[in-house]
């Protein structure tokens, strides 16, 4: 499976904002799975932490790369270590999504995200690092793109409050942002059209 995998990720390349953008992160998203259709993607939900603005999100496991890592790919793999206690693989390294630009508030940074794409077939146990990371869980890619799941999650901004698409995955808050539209990328390089319908294209 991890062969086929990486078949879909060879062309077009993904995006790259290195020579754009100055600072960024790093983040493992991890698959498993011997059929397309089966295949579930892990996400952490952040520790809850009243002093972070993220506190509780969903998320893929990862962080900043540090002046110690010798590349962005083993920087996705010590923080997915640190995080979760999950040692990958470079071997089960699958390809890249496209680079993804922070935001907050709806201002562009000066900052982006790099999703390394993995495929496991093995088993592991998992350690969290509790400062950092409240739960490590598996969700199916068909559940994502169940029409039942699609939701809205609402955000204050400077002008207002917007509703953004998210998906609800029994957890609050919901799937949204960043982490979201990286799944919206990681569904296109898939190419899971067998389970598309008309409500996944507004998502």
């Amino acid at each position: 499976m991890t062969n086929s995998l990486k078949s879909l990720f060879l062309n077009p390349a993904p995006l790259d904002l290195h020579e754009k953008l100055h600072r960024h992160a790093c983040v493992a998203v991890i698959l498993r799975g011997q059929k397309m259709e089966d295949l579930e993607v892990a996400f952490i939900q952040r520790a809850f932490n009243p002093d972070d603005r993220w506190s509780g999100h969903i998320a893929f496991p990862g962080g900043k790369r540090e002046e110690s890592d010798a590349s962005d790919l083993d920087a996705a793999l010590r923080e997915t270590q640190e995080e979760v206690g999950l040692q990958l693989s470079p071997d089960e390294l699958v390809g890249r999504l496209d680079d993804i630009q922070a935001r907050k508030s709806g201002t562009m940074l000066d900052f982006y995200i790099r999703p390394f794409v993995f495929h496991i077939d093995r088993e592991f146990g998992i350690t969290l690092d509790a400062s950092e990371v409240a739960d490590f869980f598996w969700t199916p890619l068909k559940e994502i793109l169940s029409p039942h799941r699609q939701t809205f999650y609402g955000v204050v901004r400077d002008t207002g409050g917007i509703r953004l698409p998210a998906v609800h995955l029994d957890r609050d808050p919901p799937l949204w942002g960043l982490t979201y539209m990286m799944i919206l990328n990681l569904f296109d390089r898939l190419k899971l059209s067998a389970y598309k319908s008309s409500t996944v294209k507004n998502l």
